[in-house]
């Protein structure tokens, strides 16, 4: 009942009257309960992420999507549930991480995308992106070999009357087939334009997927000539993907070079590991990663996995290694209960991290 009503008050706030929209929602809720131990101390921590979609498809060739998180982040007192918004103490508000419509000019194949999005800088895998929530336009220009994207990002707006003080960045890419393979090449620049100090960052990015007789493969790699932080660095993601005897396998690695102390930057939304690359970023810092999955019943699956890290930034020790290890138990179409543990020995740390958790998912 709430779902219907729910999409009954989107629909008449972000539609005009005139026109009819259908109005298509799924989503998901997780409550996660977190342990970690390290040098003998020990800590507890939950955290939850409710997430609702909502497609607005007015017609074949118009839409608009709104994308609402609440209670995204992990748990504090009962004093911070109280009323208030997001950019206050409270815990207790609605978030909209992504609002947009879109458009496909259908005479001259062209389709417009804009609005807010929760996944700024993003191109082809998460291996280098910076899920920042910002504006943007985009236009894609369908062509006889592929389509062109071109996109535009409002990074900061220090004045409405006046470019000077302005942060903005800018995409060039294009999504084609070749031998089977999607490959997505693009130029992504950010260019700060604050008169004391202006600098232009660029990335150089290719992505590609596909398969290789049973085996799916998706990689990226990016040279990326920083001014702001005076650096060149390079990066490579590969991750593949077969199954054999009723065994999921799976090879994953990451190479990130460093300049002196700056390091390559892996985004946290790769999240191949528990803790590294999730909690604990890599950037500038090699991985290895070998891991299986076998479903047991319908309802019951496990997977493991082993990674090797090295660090290649002057005057760092993020040598090591992490194993994780979960298992998940499929109550319904909609519930998932997971329970996970994760063991991580880096030289950067003084001594070994645990992990553990148990979480519900909910996906509607």
């Amino acid at each position: 009942m709430f779902k219907k009503v729910f999409a009954a008050m989107l629909a008449g706030l972000f539609i005009s009257a005139p026109a009819f929209a259908e109005v298509k929602m799924n989503g998901s809720f997780f409550i996660k309960g977190n342990y970690t131990d390290q040098a003998g101390k020990d800590s507890r921590a939950y955290e939850s992420d409710f997430e609702l979609k909502t497609n607005f498809i007015v017609d074949e060739n118009t839409s608009a999507k709104l994308v609402v998180e609440a209670f995204d982040t992990a748990w504090l007192g009962n004093d911070e549930v109280g009323g208030g918004e997001a950019n206050s103490d409270s815990q207790n508000y609605l978030e909209v991480s992504q609002a947009t419509m879109t458009h496909k000019f259908t005479e001259t194949n062209t389709i417009f995308t804009g609005g807010v999005d929760g996944n700024g800088e993003n191109w082809g895998s998460a291996f280098n992106d910076n899920a920042t929530r910002g504006y943007f336009l985009q236009a894609e220009q369908i062509l006889p070999f592929g389509t062109l994207t071109l996109k535009t990002e409002k990074m900061d707006e220090n004045d409405t009357r006046e470019d000077g003080d302005d942060k903005d960045a800018f995409l060039v890419g294009l999504t084609t087939e070749v031998a089977g393979f999607t490959v997505k090449p693009a130029l992504y620049m950010v260019k700060d334009q604050e008169p004391a100090d202006e600098t232009t960052d660029t990335r150089a990015i290719v992505y590609a997927s596909g398969k290789v007789a049973a085996v799916s493969i998706e990689s990226e790699v990016v040279y990326a000539d920083n001014e702001s932080d005076d650096s060149k660095t390079f990066g490579v993601y590969v991750n593949a993907n077969t199954t054999v005897a009723g065994f999921g396998l799976n090879a994953a690695g990451i190479y990130a070079s460093a300049d002196d102390a700056v390091g390559f930057g892996v985004s946290d939304e790769l999240a191949i590991m528990e803790i590294v690359t999730d909690d604990i970023k890599i950037d500038g810092t090699n991985l290895l990663k070998v891991g299986i999955s076998k479903g047991l019943t319908e309802k019951v699956s496990t997977d493991a996995a082993l990674a090797f890290i090295s660090d290649n930034k002057d005057n760092s020790e993020q040598d090591g290694y992490e194993a994780n290890a979960n298992a998940y138990y499929k109550a319904s179409d909609a519930v998932t209960l997971s329970l996970g543990v994760a063991y991580l020995d880096l030289d950067s740390l003084s001594d070994a991290r645990t992990d553990a958790y148990a979480k519900i998912n909910v996906a509607f």
